[in-house]
């Protein structure tokens, strides 16, 4: 916060004069939705999505809504192990995708030879890295550059895929990634994180809360997936069997909150906000980025919504949003 020059009477901050200067003591943790990064990745979450139900031969796939194709197609899959099989193939396809938007794109046939070699060895995040994904833009204009550059020790994420870590490291830091073990199988993917790390802005933590690529048990992807994680997340609050670590937790209560690529009717927002934000014990000025501004009686429910979390609403998309930031932090 700047030095209060003596004789000023103190002026009332909008919220986003305090966003800035909770970013500038690094009290605010992005909160960064998987849409992100099928928007920068995949060719546009709806379109995606969309393309991923004709895949599959879901019946309704004009209105289609990743979590209910996933839990329809698990729960009708003759396979007895219908849930695991739609996490691989919702995988195999997502890989697929990159691969053949690489081809379009007319990336180097070396690259195209090299990554085909190795399709069914590598993870998502691998076989981008193999052609040379994520593009990013120019670090004073892409959002996710722009997050990566603030003097934040947590960022979280509802994203299956490392487009944070890609941030980060391009960046400059060295971030180091757990996810939620949301599930039983899962509690000894974080032991591998130095029980003596902590969080800082040169090397972050990124918190993935449904899942990661490199672990397809891993992923919050069906309708009852998100049940599970939302008692998970839920029953042990402030145990030491809470699946949020502490260090997150206090994140969560102690700073502001940037939510960026939710959509407020999706799973993973609804799961985000009673699953965590509505808990937290201490709720400090937050704000969401919300792309299409609703009218009347739906914008006034939104607005409610949030309030009760204490959440303004930045109507506008994340580029948009973020460069304004840059500005109110003075980096324009």
């Amino acid at each position: 916060m700047a030095r209060i020059k003596m004789g000023r009477r103190r002026v009332s901050k909008t919220w986003r004069e305090f966003i800035a200067d909770q970013i500038k003591i690094g009290k605010v943790v992005p909160v960064i939705g998987n849409t992100v990064a099928n928007n920068m990745l995949l060719g546009g979450h709806q379109q995606m999505v969309k393309e991923f139900a004709h895949y599959l031969e879901y019946p309704w796939a004009e209105n289609a809504d990743l979590a209910h194709i996933t839990q329809f197609v698990s729960v009708s899959d003759e396979s007895p192990v219908g849930e695991i099989t739609i996490k691989n193939d919702y995988l195999n396809w997502v890989k697929s995708r990159i691969f053949h938007i690489a081809e379009k794109e007319q990336t180097s046939g070396d690259l195209l030879e090299e990554a085909d070699a190795r399709f069914d060895e590598l993870d998502f995040g691998g076989l981008c890295r193999s052609l040379g994904y994520p593009h990013f833009g120019d670090p004073r204009d892409d959002p996710m550059l722009i997050l990566a550059q603030m003097p934040l020790p947590i960022y979280l994420t509802t994203s299956y895929h490392g487009l944070l870590e890609a941030a980060l490291t391009r960046a400059g830091k060295q971030p180091h990634s757990a996810i939620c073990a949301w599930s039983p199988r899962l509690r000894v993917w974080n032991e591998s994180l130095d029980r003596d790390y902590r969080p800082t802005p040169e090397q972050p933590l990124v918190f993935h809360l449904h899942g990661h690529d490199s672990d397809p048990h891993s992923l919050v992807l069906t309708e009852n997936n998100y049940m599970e994680f939302l008692v998970s997340v839920a029953r042990d609050i402030g145990r030491e069997t809470d699946l949020i670590p502490a260090r997150v937790r206090h994140a969560l209560a102690d700073s502001s909150l940037i939510l960026m690529g939710f959509e407020p009717d999706s799973w993973d927002f609804r799961t985000l906000l009673w699953g965590l934000l509505q808990p937290r014990p201490r709720k400090q000025t937050s704000v969401t980025v919300i792309q299409v501004k609703p009218s009347g009686a739906r914008e006034n429910y939104l607005r409610h919504l949030m309030r009760d979390a204490a959440f303004e609403i930045y109507w506008g998309d994340p580029k948009q949003f973020t460069g304004e930031l840059m500005s109110d932090l003075g980096y324009l």
